[in-house]
């Protein structure tokens, strides 16, 4: 028998290494998918190859203890973004090798494994639908090229993703996945929610003054009217919290009894309120209560909440006025926040936080869908203030604005930029020292 001399076994060896690295540099021989923004909710397949395996399921007939969809496929050939998103992580580890998750809207997050490298897309960096983000490797736990690929929502596996999928059939990158994922849609809203009780189309502020009187105070887009009574004896309630609870357009009113009951009423079209019920029990406690966005992405308001304890949960609304179930536990150390605003400050779709901790300083918490992302720094200076609200419009611009109001009885608007930032303050009114909840 001839024998292959060790020269030539070299020469084999470094044209291998020479093709895959070509293959991994030169990812996108033959056709590609074209990579753009969307906002219909509709992912798409990440890679082409043959369905190999899916959640739990080994594609034979067969349990197999797996949390994602495995797709066969050339090594080298590209990886595509399912969804728009923003890179969330880009690692290595001794199972999925190298790989890249992605936060998309609606809690949802989706993951590549065994990537060739850990590709060229930065943590942090925003990426669209079939934008190329790696190519298809054998790293980690794996002696065959094929990308592993897992969705999550709100911290577990998202086991529905086996709906898109057929074992042992063969799928196009770019092509839609066929099946929905709700709340991953990222429309955002035609308009900020405006906290409009007497349907003038202008945010207004209610108050509960130092009699316990409940009063209304309209806004007129530059600052509010006089105070007129809705009803007496609310002085022991607390959160006073603008929402649109029942998805109707018309602003609503949470609040918490001083029995704990956190009670609903029902904005009316044209102004006032209709009906009143009960939402929850065993809220008195509760250090903070915010609502009037979506949190989830399903399109319905929730509630955020903050127990004694300081952890931090979303309670997602059902659209008529109730909650689904279960709540959402997003983190834990909020008890020593002063201050906590609800709304979608940087016009995304998403619910955001307006936080202000023990020592005045401001900071935002942009939404991702069921989570919070990194904070960014607003500023200092708001420990003097003794009120806080906001999250709708008050002067008519479409972006999301704060009140703060003063230790001498001040209210000062705080513009939004609809970007998670705030223009120069205003002025907007004298004489509110006497209240003792704003919102």
């Amino acid at each position: 028998m001839k024998r292959t001399s060790r020269l030539r076994l070299v020469r084999v060896a470094m044209v291998t290494a020479v093709a895959l690295l070509v293959a991994v540099l030169v990812p996108s021989l033959g056709p590609a998918a074209s990579a753009s923004a969307a906002t219909d909710g509709q992912m798409v397949h990440p890679a082409s190859g043959n369905i190999q395996s899916k959640v739990g399921d080994g594609c034979r007939s067969n349990y197999r203890a797996h949390d994602g969809i495995d797709i066969s496929g050339q090594g080298g050939t590209p990886i595509l973004a399912a969804y728009d998103g923003v890179i969330k992580t880009r690692a290595y580890g001794s199972g999925y090798g190298n790989y890249i998750d992605i936060q998309h809207a609606g809690g949802y997050v989706t993951r590549y494994a065994h990537m060739a490298a850990q590709g060229t897309v930065a943590p942090g960096a925003r990426v669209v639908r079939g934008q190329q983000i790696g190519v298809i490797g054998k790293t980690g736990a794996t002696t065959a090229f094929h990308l592993h690929f897992e969705v999550w929502r709100n911290g577990s596996v998202y086991s529905a993703i086996n709906q898109g999928f057929t074992c042992l059939s063969n799928v196009t990158r770019g092509a839609r996945i066929p099946m929905t994922f709700p709340g991953l849609a990222t429309t955002p809203p035609a308009t900020v929610f405006r906290a409009d009780y007497d349907g003038n189309g202008k945010s207004d502020l209610l108050g509960v003054a130092g009699d316990s009187d409940l009063h209304f105070r309209g806004g007129t887009g530059s600052g509010f009217s006089a105070a007129s009574v809705i009803t007496a004896a609310w002085g022991a309630h607390k959160h006073l919290t603008h929402a649109d609870f029942n998805r109707d357009g018309v602003a609503d009113i949470l609040v918490v009894r001083n029995d704990g009951v956190l009670e609903l009423y029902t904005g009316i079209k044209g102004g006032g309120f209709g009906s009143q019920s009960t939402v929850a029990t065993g809220w008195y406690d509760m250090l903070h209560v915010t609502s009037g966005a979506d949190y989830t992405g399903d399109g319905k308001q929730d509630v955020v909440a903050v127990a004694p304890s300081g952890a931090l949960s979303i309670y997602p609304g059902n659209g008529t006025g109730g909650f689904s179930s279960p709540s959402i536990s997003v983190s834990g150390g909020w008890q020593s926040f002063r201050y906590l605003v609800g709304g979608d400050f940087n016009r995304d779709g998403l619910g955001d936080l307006m936080a202000v901790d023990a020592g005045g300083t401001l900071y935002f918490y942009p939404g991702t869908g069921g989570k919070f992302g990194t904070r960014s720094l607003i500023g200092g200076g708001w420990a003097p203030f003794t009120a806080l609200t906001g999250g709708v419009d008050y002067d008519g611009d479409g972006n999301p604005d704060l009140i703060a109001r003063s230790a001498a009885g001040d209210l000062y608007l705080y513009p939004g930029t609809g970007t998670g930032s705030f223009g120069t303050r205003k002025l907007v009114g004298s004489g509110w020292a006497g209240y003792l909840q704003l919102e």
